[in-house]
């Protein structure tokens, strides 16, 4: 009763520390018409002093996200350093990159759960969330903070808890 989309991240690293052209915001947004580009890699998450080296993490969601599944490394990181030059024209190609394609891995296939329009899905993440037997599950499709990180770390840490409530209680009573 609820919706499965995905979103995918092209992670572009850079080796010299004199590569970056960009600003030190930790968010970058290409505006563009509305047209082919739209919303396709314009989004950008700056790393950078975190991690010591210059580092931008690329976005792409939805259909968009699904069809950058079909092309090659190559193609992704063309599109992705296309629009990364409209805002930074001396930008140089990354030295590495890694490339999510959540959709397509076959032990994924997607990456957030989200509201129907129209149905209450309170009933269905409460379902998903039921132990079974042994098996209890968490994640963010179980939760109400759902489609976050939150919300599959709020499940984790409870699922948790409730397996050492049992785990605890199987061991006092093996005494």
């Amino acid at each position: 009763g609820m919706g499965f989309g995905t979103m995918n991240k092209c992670v572009l690293i850079w080796n010299d520390p004199h590569a970056v052209k960009w600003p030190d915001n930790e968010w970058i947004e290409l505006m563009t018409p509305k047209g082919e580009n739209s919303g396709k890699w314009t989004t950008f998450f700056n790393p950078t002093k975190y991690k010591g080296i210059p580092v931008l993490v690329g976005f792409v969601g939805g259909d968009n996200a699904r069809y950058m599944e079909t092309q090659t490394d190559e193609e992704v990181i063309d599109d992705v350093m296309t629009n990364l030059k409209a805002m930074f024209p001396s930008i140089t190609p990354p030295d590495r990159h890694v490339i999510t394609r959540w959709g397509s891995d076959e032990n994924v296939l997607g990456t957030y759960s989200y509201k129907i329009v129209g149905r209450h899905d309170g009933n269905d993440r409460k379902k998903l969330r039921k132990a079974v037997e042994n098996i209890w599950f968490a994640g963010e499709a179980t939760s109400s903070w759902y489609a976050t990180t939150v919300g599959a770390f709020k499940t984790g840490e409870k699922a948790a808890k409730e397996m050492l409530k049992v785990l605890s209680s199987d061991a006092t009573s093996v005494k």
